[in-house]
């Protein structure tokens, strides 16, 4: 099994009175997304399934990173996973078919839930990768985990491999997009 983190790219702040809910993503957000997804689109990472907050930019980030990875890849909206703690993510990837339907899932979602999730599923990895990791998980990162077969909710603290964590500011591009 492999579970896909991605944390919503970088927001905007520019409307003051705006619910948290709605706030959009940022000019750098919207750049960070799409090369996220380009990035990766040669790489050997497979999603059979996103579930994406239904916060405004987490949706954007997953559409726009959908959009330049592969079309094809069906995106499907959760309340739930809006500020959802580690354990409730797993439990909402079990309950989309992680593990029984699917094999590589990708939740899109927000801190602190999202770097508390990758910091109790990482066991072991690059060292490199897993010292980024445990040091911040910014926006627009990506943390993808290999994990032990069976029911995710009954994962241990350390159960994961981490196979990749990639920040925006890591692409080969970054600098020329700004990000």
């Amino acid at each position: 099994m492999r579970l896909i983190l991605l944390r919503h790219a970088k927001s905007s702040w520019d409307a003051p009175g705006l619910r948290d809910h709605d706030r959009p993503l940022a000019s750098r957000g919207k750049r960070a997304a799409p090369a996220m997804g380009r990035h990766l689109v040669d790489s050997d990472l497979r999603i059979d399934r996103v579930l994406t907050s239904t916060a405004a930019r987490a949706m954007s980030t997953a559409l726009a990173f959908v959009e330049a990875f592969d079309p094809a890849v069906p995106v499907l909206e959760r309340r739930d996973l809006y500020h959802a703690d580690p354990w409730d993510m797993l439990e909402i990837a079990r309950d989309a078919g992680l593990g029984r339907d699917f094999e590589h899932i990708m939740l899109v979602g927000h801190n602190p839930g999202m770097h508390d999730l990758a910091l109790d599923l990482c066991g072991e990895g690059p060292d490199r990768q897993v010292r980024r990791l445990e040091s911040k998980f910014p926006t627009g990162a990506l943390a993808e985990f290999d994990l032990p077969d069976g029911d995710p909710t009954k994962l241990g603290e350390g159960a994961g491999r981490l196979v990749r964590f990639l920040r925006p500011k890591d692409l080969p591009d970054a600098e020329a997009l700004e990000l």
